[in-house]
């Protein structure tokens, strides 16, 4: 400890840290591990069995995990504190790293010992899950490339009106005829938004709309999906990146 201290002193190059590699971590980076310190050890335990028990590490899903909701971490909270943690979880995977490599870094980015300990215990804990980390966030990138990807889907029910006629009226003859003005009654229309986005982080929103026929002709096909998709999930687990992080 003594020398990483005299090396912090000398003033150490971005290119000298091992999580990050090509550049230092961002203030960002630092605020969030800095606030991890400031849990108490309930909350810290609560976090760790979140990271023991799920099968997703995405933390900005909507829904909040339940652990987490039982514990006095707030949701946004949650979502601060876990994400050094992961990202240390799959830096230390894919690049190899030792313990001793960790606590350098963190003597780099500013943490004092006794942060540096509460760190390194934590992550001692969940060392045998570093490897499913890192496979999930690799299947992240994969899921996304490609093609746009939904972030978000909303579908909302509009009641509406049927008139007589057009507003617009493409023959003369139709001018005068004062049927527009009457409202016969109201129809459904399922209104579908979609946000979609890329990999480079370009963003499109896409609405489309469906009568009540089509949006339940779309129920029906969803659920045949969802039907073709646990066949073939039957089929493939072995070869599944979920069975293989299973194997530590």
């Amino acid at each position: 400890m003594a020398r990483l201290r005299l090396a912090r002193r000398r003033g150490v190059g971005s290119m000298d840290y091992k999580l990050f590699r090509s550049e230092s971590p961002g203030d960002a980076f630092i605020t969030q591990l800095q606030a991890f310190c400031g849990l108490d050890g309930v909350q810290r335990d609560a976090l760790a069995v979140w990271f023991e028990s799920t099968s997703d590490f995405d933390t900005y899903t909507p829904e909040v995990p339940q652990v987490i909701l039982a514990s006095t971490l707030l949701p946004d909270q949650f979502r601060k504190v876990a994400a050094p943690i992961r990202f240390i979880l799959d830096a230390w995977q894919q690049h190899s790293l030792e313990i001793a490599d960790i606590e350098r870094d963190l003597l780099l980015c500013g943490l004092s010992a006794e942060e540096i300990q509460l760190v390194t215990g934590f992550l001692e804990r969940l060392a045998p899950l570093k490897k499913r980390v890192w496979i999930d966030g690799l299947e992240g990138t994969a899921q996304v490339v490609g093609l746009p990807t939904i972030d978000d889907a909303n579908i909302v029910w509009d009641a509406r009106a049927v008139f007589g006629g057009l507003t617009y009226y493409y023959f003369p003859r139709d001018a005068n005829d004062a049927t527009y003005k009457q409202c016969l009654g109201v129809t459904c229309m399922a209104i579908m938004e979609l946000l979609v986005s890329d990999s480079n982080g370009s963003k499109e929103r896409l609405a489309i709309q469906m009568n009540e026929a089509t949006f339940k002709m779309f129920l029906r096909a969803m659920n045949r999906a969802d039907e073709q998709l646990a066949s073939l999930k039957a089929l493939i687990r072995p070869m599944t990146v979920e069975q293989q992080g299973s194997k530590g």
